[in-house]
């Protein structure tokens, strides 16, 4: 369950979904494929919610390294965000 920022650096509590960015990551406890019988099975996967308040989420993203997890990561700024109407 969600509770605050994904940004070890920032204590907002995550309360409501009125600002920020939710994170929906995937990920498998094994990253190749495994042998059973004459298959090649695919292993089992895991669905990760996570919150960047609005603050945080203005100049971070998260991404997902398989040998460190879920890392906040800044932004790139040469991408300019649109306003809203």
């Amino acid at each position: 369950m969600l509770s605050k920022c994904a940004n070890p650096s920032c204590s907002t509590q995550f309360i409501y979904l009125r600002e920020g960015k939710l994170f929906v990551m995937e990920h498998s406890a094994k990253s190749k494929l495994r042998l059973q019988g004459p298959l090649l099975a695919k292993p089992a996967s895991r669905l990760e919610h996570f919150w960047l308040c609005g603050p945080c989420s203005e100049n971070f993203t998260l991404v997902y390294n398989v040998e460190r997890g879920v890392q906040v990561v800044a932004r790139e700024s040469g991408h300019p965000r649109a306003a809203a109407s």
